[in-house]
């Protein structure tokens, strides 16, 4: 009787794994619908809502193609407010006005930190601003001549050799919009799902460098994998001819 029981109990216990697996794919699949349908009503494409966000440029592509299937609370609220609806509508189709009700109680009385301007910035306009020329191939002419100084910013404060990138061109829109300044660290290592900027040489403080300005989703020991957003694509490229890689850690919008 023992030996028969555990049989039950294992074929139940079964059961409801299966069971629970079922409906764990049907809701990421219904997460997948509903966010598809948002998407169309609002005429946004999947990399430009992710971005919006505050996400990772892949972030809806990888809920919609099912690579990403458990994605969480934090990113998800901030998905649903792109989207116009709720999280709880995102995940399980309930109206979006009772999760809207529930967000208004929750940030009642909610007093925002008000962070003074100056620790964001140093008074001091210490940031070297070089210009990148549009070049050939979606590349850029950078000029190691500063044509504008503008106050530090907190994310460079104490940053040996941090400078600021006048960008042009439109491959990298909406990232950076021409006139865009990017903000460079040169001392942080690539990092996968962060812009970079590439360059030929080693010496790039003399003169004029050839540079790429895009983001990085993949390394090696031998290629850089990076992307671009228009025309949309991937693509790789040597790291034996872009040898240096400085990271894009902030900009300042067009003035």
């Amino acid at each position: 009787m023992r030996y028969v029981y555990r049989i039950v109990n294992d074929k139940l216990t079964a059961v409801i794994s299966l069971a629970t697996r079922l409906d764990y794919r049907i809701m990421s699949s219904d997460l997948a619908t509903r966010i598809q349908q948002r998407l169309s009503e609002l005429g946004k494409s999947a990399r430009g809502a992710s971005l919006e966000a505050g996400l990772s440029d892949g972030f809806i592509r990888n809920i919609l193609t099912g690579k990403s299937t458990s994605p969480r609370g934090d990113t998800l609220e901030k998905l649903a407010i792109v989207l116009g609806t709720s999280e709880a509508w995102l995940l399980r189709g309930e109206p979006a006005e009772i999760e809207n009700s529930d967000r208004r109680e929750r940030t009642k009385g909610f007093s925002p930190v008000i962070i003074p301007g100056e620790q964001l910035v140093s008074n001091d306009k210490k940031l070297p601003v070089y210009a990148a020329a549009r070049g050939g191939d979606g590349h850029h002419i950078v000029t190691f001549d500063p044509i504008d100084y503008l106050k530090m910013p907190a994310v460079l404060q104490d940053v040996k050799g941090g400078y600021g990138l006048l960008l042009t061109g439109d491959s990298m829109v909406p990232a950076y919009w021409p006139g865009d300044t990017a903000l460079v660290n040169p001392n942080l290592p690539p990092a996968r799902d962060t812009d970079v900027v590439l360059y030929h040489t080693p010496q790039f403080h003399q003169g004029e460098e050839e540079a790429i300005i895009k983001r990085l989703v993949g390394v090696n020991d031998r290629e850089w994998t990076l992307e671009q957003y228009r025309p949309e694509r991937v693509f790789k490229e040597s790291r034996a001819d872009w040898t240096v890689c400085h990271r894009v850690v902030g900009k300042y919008n067009a003035r």
